[in-house]
Formats: C-alpha cells, sequence, structure tokens
C-alpha cells in the first residue's frame, strides 16, 4: 500500500506541540481515522497517541516536521495529499482533504442510498448513518446523532438498513453496525436498562 502524504501547516505544528506539551508526551504523534462522510464530507477522529501505542493493523507514517502519523488501513487510501491545519479560535485540528469520498463505485452507491433513502427517515429522530468502507462482501456502517445509543437502533438496522442494503446490492453479504452505541450522549429512545 502506498503511504498517504500528509502535510502540516506551521499552525497546526505549533498546536500538536503545545497539546504534547500539555499533556506530557513530547514524542506522541498523531491519530486520524475517517469515522464517517456526513453531508457530503468526511468525518475525522483524531487523537494523540505514544509510540508503541498503536491499534493493530493501524499504518504508521513519518509526516513532515518529525511528527509520526497513524492510521487504519481502510483510512489510508482516502487522507492521501491531505493537509493538517488548526482552527485560529479553537485550536482544533482541522484536515483539508482533496480525495474523493469514495474511490469504490459500489461503496458510493451504497452511501448514495443511504443518503437519498434511508437518512431522511433516520433524520426525523435526530440521526444519521454512514458508510465506513465496504470490504470482502461486508458493508461496515456506522449511527450517528439520535441513533447511537439509541434502544432502537438494532430494530432499524435490522429491519431498514440491512434489509435495504441487502437488497439492491447482492454483492454484499452482511451488514455491520461498528457504533458504540454505550457512548451515545443523546438517544432518541433510551435503551432500556438491564
Amino acid at each position: 500500500m502506498k503511504e498517504p502524504r500528509i502535510s502540516l501547516t506551521e499552525f497546526a505544528l505549533t498546536r500538536i506541540e503545545q497539546v504534547r506539551a500539555n499533556r506530557k508526551q513530547p514524542d506522541a504523534g498523531v491519530r486520524i481515522a475517517i469515522t464517517g462522510r456526513h453531508d457530503g464530507a468526511f468525518s475525522y477522529e483524531l487523537s494523540l497517541v505514544n509510540a508503541g501505542d498503536e491499534r493493530d493493523g493501524d499504518l504508521v507514517v513519518a509526516g513532515s516536521d518529525g511528527v509520526r502519523f497513524t492510521m487504519p488501513l481502510a483510512s489510508a487510501p482516502y487522507l492521501d495529499g491531505i493537509t493538517i491545519d488548526a482552527d485560529r479560535s479553537r485550536g482544533a485540528l482541522t484536515v483539508d482533504n482533496p480525495n474523493p469520498l469514495w474511490l469504490d463505485d459500489l461503496a458510493r452507491d451504497v452511501q448514495r442510498l443511504l443518503d437519498d433513502e434511508i437518512n431522511p427517515s433516520v433524520a426525523t429522530h435526530g440521526g444519521y448513518i454512514d458508510l465506513l468502507d465496504v470490504s470482502e462482501g461486508i458493508a461496515f456502517i456506522h449511527m450517528g446523532g439520535g441513533c447511537q445509543g439509541c434502544g432502537m437502533a438494532e430494530v432499524t438496522l435490522g429491519q431498514g438498513v440491512r434489509v435495504a442494503i441487502l437488497e439492491r446490492f447482492p454483492q454484499i453479504t452482511e451488514v455491520r453496525d461498528t457504533t458504540d452505541h454505550a457512548s451515545g450522549a443523546n438517544p432518541y429512545y433510551q435503551a432500556a436498562k438491564k
């Protein structure tokens, strides 16, 4: 796999160095993962990661100015050519990404189904569903907003999302929810206590 080229602005480098110093992690790298595609743009998770604490299967890339980047292999092709900056008012890292949302036609078509036919319904409950990847016949999805942690998420997935994807795309044999529902902050329906 080709290593993605990642650039940092001077301001982003300054912010990374400040956060490293504040957290007493002077050699920490930056983990960047694409967590979804929402409203025509990528969603990201960015965090510091110490050397040796990378996740299994992560790609490690030596970036400019001595900053090490780690990323899931599925995110890597979509991160080639990005520029990381920092918001001047909040200091949070931002990503300028020139890549198309999908490099694969099947994935693009599945996301279009989600956007056009499924998300309008789940949006009435404050939620949305993003496709993360299609690999070896499996569509990996992420449920956000009011869907994350919702007591009805499995019903939405099993009776709506899964059925629609499997019926429309015979080359997909499984739909897997990757959402951490336990961390949902504002679910539409609270799950019952067991």
